[in-house]
């Protein structure tokens, strides 16, 4: 994302998603869920509807897009520090223009329904949400800004597919290729050299999608080992964690930034 309004002090981050040209999912040599993509369409469809919802809003109370982000669930640091822990969920259903809802809602229909057919819908919206929070939690800790958007839960379904990659290595190189690992290092590199990108929820959704694909496994794969509840386990620590430190990091700062928002 970009600076959305060219005064206000403080802007929301996010990021634009470079997309690689699709390829047709061909059924692999396992199971998979060969129903349509619904959890991928809901997705969408909430996305869209919230960002029509915060625009209506907007123009009916003459608000700021600052205010009106604030309002539906931005991740605001300071707020979350305070017990507004709602945020780190709230804000992967915030877009802030047009383009930024075009652009992760087209990583979203591409990259959705191969990862909701791989791992079924339950854990397809799992990895999802879970990835979605770890990149808001991400930034909360390691980025004094403000940000929205689905960025980290798209990347997170990025890193899911890299559990695909490591246990499927041969069908993954058949269907996928390695556009994949190019675009998620062109997303990380762009994310490090342009201003205004939330880069940290990027990784932190990365990171989430790994750890969460890895813990549930694929579509009706079985594994009770320890090494996935240990996994779970790492998931909850990073979480606990963060908050902790957020915490102690902005919860006795002064809320100056919403003074600042016109």
């Amino acid at each position: 994302m970009h600076d959305y309004e060219k005064r206000e002090t403080d802007y929301i981050e996010g990021e634009y998603e470079v997309i690689g040209a699709e390829k047709r999912f061909q059924r692999p040599k396992f199971e998979i869920n060969m129903r349509p993509p619904y959890v991928t369409y809901s997705l969408l469809l909430i996305n869209i509807v919230v960002w029509l919802m915060m625009n209506i809003t907007g123009l009916l109370f003459g608000l700021s897009q600052s205010k009106q982000l604030l309002i539906f669930g931005a991740k605001v640091n300071e707020l979350i520090a305070r017990g507004q822990f709602w945020r780190l969920f709230t804000a992967m259903f915030l877009h802030i223009g047009i383009a930024h809802l075009f652009f992760n809602s087209y990583a979203l229909y591409i990259y959705g329904p191969v990862v909701e057919q791989l791992f079924g819908r339950g854990k397809y919206l799992t990895i999802y949400l879970v990835s979605g929070v770890m990149g808001s939690l991400f930034s909360y800790v390691l980025s004094p800004n403000p940000a929205a958007g689905a960025s980290g839960a798209i990347f997170g379904l990025m890193g899911s597919l890299l559990y695909f990659r490591k246990n499927y290595r041969y069908i993954y190189d058949k269907v996928i290729g390695p556009q994949l690992l190019l675009i998620v290092g062109i997303n990380l590199l762009y994310g490090f050299i342009q201003p205004g990108i939330d880069n940290w929820g990027h990784i932190g959704g990365l990171i989430g999608g790994i750890l969460t694909g890895s813990a549930l496994g694929l579509y009706k794969e079985e594994d009770k080992s320890p090494k996935r509840l240990i996994l779970w386990i790492l998931i909850i620590g990073i979480l606990t964690a963060g908050l902790i430190y957020g915490q102690s990091k902005y919860g006795y700062e002064k809320i100056k930034y919403i003074y600042h928002i016109h």
